[in-house]
């Protein structure tokens, strides 16, 4: 019998929204990540989601399941993370755009799990936290390496070392969430930026995502070239002629 899903997948219009589902605070099992990784697969080859939005049933995400995870020997914990950080990278590097409405605790790897996404929607009452200093652990998940992209160096630092929480009113003031939305608001909020993004041309939104996120990756030069030539292949595109005004001839 296979188990119990802990992802709740609906649709609307262009939008796929996944809730994660584990009272009480959606700690990430083994199971959860697993899943996770093939929902990701599975909507990355959806030509009928063209934006994805993230949030979790109540709190978004108050981490891993500690219990569980640390009953793990040395040899299963390096497997389980490997899944782990390709679950997340994959989620950062999918072509569609990805919104994280954020409410309550936003924890260790459910933290990370928020940096993996493209835009952070969060409520006013949630609250942010990277904990693991204060277990003699660290951020498994890309952590050390998405937040100091968000931040800054400096402030990662004082987050990763000091452990402490992090209102969601500083964490936009940081540049570690983008929007603030009313309490109750947030997937509401999220939800409106995710259609926004999927009534674009989905030629240009793959295009663009891959030149911020593949950019990222490359030395500075490189990402100029890497936005040429994402550009120059636009110029023949169905979607971009018909986006062309009337009237506007091609240029050879």
């Amino acid at each position: 019998m296979p188990p119990e899903s802990r992802i709740d997948v609906s649709r609307d219009g262009a939008v796929t929204l996944l809730v994660l589902r584990n009272a009480p605070d959606n700690r990430l099992t083994r199971a959860i990540v697993a899943e996770l990784a093939a929902r990701v697969a599975d909507l990355e080859k959806d030509d009928a989601t063209r934006a994805v939005v993230l949030a979790g049933q109540g709190d978004f995400c108050g981490g891993l399941d500690l219990l569980e995870w640390g009953a793990l020997s040395p040899k299963e914990a390096q497997e389980e993370i490997q899944r782990g950080f390709e679950a997340f990278w994959a989620l950062e590097h999918m072509t569609k755009p990805t919104v994280a409405a954020i409410s309550g605790r936003c924890e260790g790897a459910g933290l990370e799990l928020a940096l993996a996404c493209d835009l952070r929607v969060a409520s006013e009452n949630a609250v942010f936290r990277l904990p693991q200093v204060d277990l003699a652990f660290m951020p498994s998940h890309g952590g050390t390496a998405r937040l100091p992209r968000v931040v800054g160096r400096s402030r990662a630092l004082e987050i990763l070392l000091t452990g402490k929480a992090v209102r969601a009113i500083d964490a936009l003031r940081w540049g570690l969430v983008d929007h603030l939305a009313a309490p109750g608001e947030a997937l509401t909020e999220a939800k409106a930026f995710a259609a926004t993004f999927a009534s674009k041309p989905r030629s240009a939104v793959r295009a663009i995502k891959r030149a911020l996120t593949e950019g990222e990756e490359k030395p500075y030069r490189n990402r100029f070239l890497l936005e040429s030539q994402y550009a120059v292949q636009l110029l023949h595109t169905e979607e971009y002629r018909r986006a062309l005004p009337k009237g506007t001839g091609k240029r050879e």
